[in-house]
């Protein structure tokens, strides 16, 4: 039991990271920190539109001194990872863009993880093979996530694309059905003419 505790402990204690989803409007811009106390933490974002418009939106991460690490636009999802040089708040902001008038749902992590050094690996690979083997369960399950994560986000993605195929084709049908209605009584109506015209001759 004591075991299970102190791997539990140590995987929370492997990444500090945050999963949310978030509705944002047309023309709306809204950004999310994360802050380091230290250089050389690992810093990972993902994100992915679920619902809304075209599934994209325009993103971009700022470092502390406002320099852009990374930017898209019409983006579905994106999945980055980098070492933060600098401590300090780090930005990341995603934006729907002029061109669209929809709102979206976009579900996004943000993680901060302690990046191991080559020569606390050499010496922790010497003294401590539970804290390997830890960290090694930690990489594993954030993998898993990320392809669960990956799979929930084309469900939606298909699920939206059937319900708007769906639709099409009933309003499709109730167009054909009220065409060959018009047309049928269109025919009536021309036909009635046709024999009221020759009574009228005889």
């Amino acid at each position: 039991m004591l075991k299970k505790l102190v791997l539990l402990f140590a995987l929370l204690a492997v990444a500090n990271a945050v999963t949310l989803r978030k509705w944002i409007a047309s023309h709306e811009k809204t950004c999310f920190y994360a802050q380091t106390s230290a250089p050389g933490k690992k810093i990972s974002f993902y994100f992915a539109v679920h619902q809304g418009g075209n599934f994209d939106i325009d993103f971009e991460v700022e470092a502390p001194n406002n320099r852009p690490l990374f930017k898209g636009e019409a983006e579905r999802q994106g999945d980055y990872v980098f070492t933060a040089n600098q401590p300090g708040e780090y930005a990341f902001c995603f934006k729907n863009g002029l061109a669209s008038f929809a709102d979206k749902q976009v579900e996004f992590d943000i993680s901060v993880e302690n990046e191991a050094r080559p020569e606390d690996i050499a010496k922790r690979s010497k003294r401590d093979e539970v804290m390997n083997s830890v960290v090694t369960i930690a990489s594993d399950l954030g993998q898993i996530t990320k392809f669960m994560k990956y799979f929930r986000t084309r469900e939606n993605r298909n699920f939206a694309t059937v319900s708007s195929t769906e639709s099409r084709v009933w309003w499709f049908s109730v167009l054909q059905s009220l065409s060959v209605v018009l047309v049928a009584v269109m025919q009536v109506y021309a036909i009635r003419a046709l024999f009221t015209a020759k009574r009228s001759r005889l």
